[in-house]
């Protein structure tokens, strides 16, 4: 049995979704920024007694995960989870080295939290898209009944 080689457009290349570096490219930018506006001096605090610290997590790491799900077309949710698993723990290790920031265990689950909520409302999202697209392609699809010509 002959194997061959990885070519480009062969399944090694459809990992990605046709927007997908893009969307990793955004996903890494948003974390950086959160990275740096969360440990600048007082911002996090600021942030933190404005919409409280647990939201802020929730609102972050969604938006993060939903980058990273969107980014993909095969294994979606394990490389989300990962991914967001991943970066938080990386998160909460660099703010471990900030006096005024602290560690915690219970960010990381909400950011995993998080992370499993953007990827349960894309799934909906997109099931209920492909939904609509085959009822409206089988609507389509349907002839009409002939006209009675009889008068």
């Amino acid at each position: 049995m002959r194997i061959e080689p990885s070519r480009p457009g062969s399944n090694a290349a459809t990992l990605f979704s046709p927007k997908g570096r893009l969307w990793l490219a955004a996903a890494a930018v948003f974390y950086l920024t959160m990275l740096v506006v969360g440990n600048l001096p007082g911002k996090a605090q600021a942030l933190n007694q404005e919409f409280g610290d647990k939201v802020m997590h929730l609102s972050a790491y969604a938006c993060l995960g939903a980058a990273i799900h969107l980014a993909f077309s095969r294994h979606k949710a394990v490389i989300t989870l990962a991914g967001i698993a991943v970066l938080g723990g990386l998160d909460e290790v660099i703010q471990s080295f900030f006096p005024y920031r602290s560690s915690d265990l219970a960010d990381l689950l909400t950011d995993l939290t998080a992370a499993v909520l953007a990827i349960a409302l894309l799934s909906l999202a997109t099931s209920l898209a492909k939904a609509r697209a085959r009822k409206d392609a089988g609507d389509s699809n349907r002839s009409l009944p002939p006209f009675d010509t009889r008068s």
